[in-house]
């Protein structure tokens, strides 16, 4: 787990991006999803471990939903976007991009990067390679 938050750290500064976070089901094997942020870095408050994610709901949600990467710029200027992303809102992110961490076919995990600023450039082959490195250590973390 240090090994996780300790990476999450190291690629907030490298990448030169004011958030970086990983969300998790918690829930137990065979019960309904309950998706937590768990790793973040340059967080603004401890808000975000208050925010239970739902799949096909936020972009972390949507992201799990589809298995596929989103990219969303100019939420907090969107009234519905601030609503629907509480990650956005509760961490003033204003352009984020968020992508899955994937076992095989399954989706264990979403990888959110995101500015505060009107920033919008990703490294997005940088972020998926990370995505990969993520899925092999939450895999021997369980």
């Amino acid at each position: 787990m240090r090994q996780i938050q300790s990476l999450i750290e190291q690629k907030q500064k490298e990448w030169q991006v004011d958030f970086v976070g990983l969300a998790e089901n918690v829930a137990p094997a065979h019960a309904p999803k309950e998706i937590h942020w768990l790793y973040v870095a340059g967080n603004q408050s401890i808000a975000y471990k208050n925010i239970r994610l739902q799949v096909g709901r936020g972009i972390a949600g949507l992201v799990w939903k589809t298995a596929r990467s989103q990219k969303d710029k100019h939420i907090l200027a969107d009234v519905e976007k601030r609503l629907e992303y509480p990650i956005a809102r509760t961490e003033k992110l204003v352009n984020v991009y968020a992508v899955p961490v994937m076992d095989k076919h399954e989706v264990i995990g979403v990888l959110l990067i995101g500015y505060r600023s009107a920033i919008d450039v990703f490294d997005e082959q940088k972020i998926e390679k990370f995505a990969l490195e993520l899925s092999s250590l939450i895999l021997r973390n369980e």
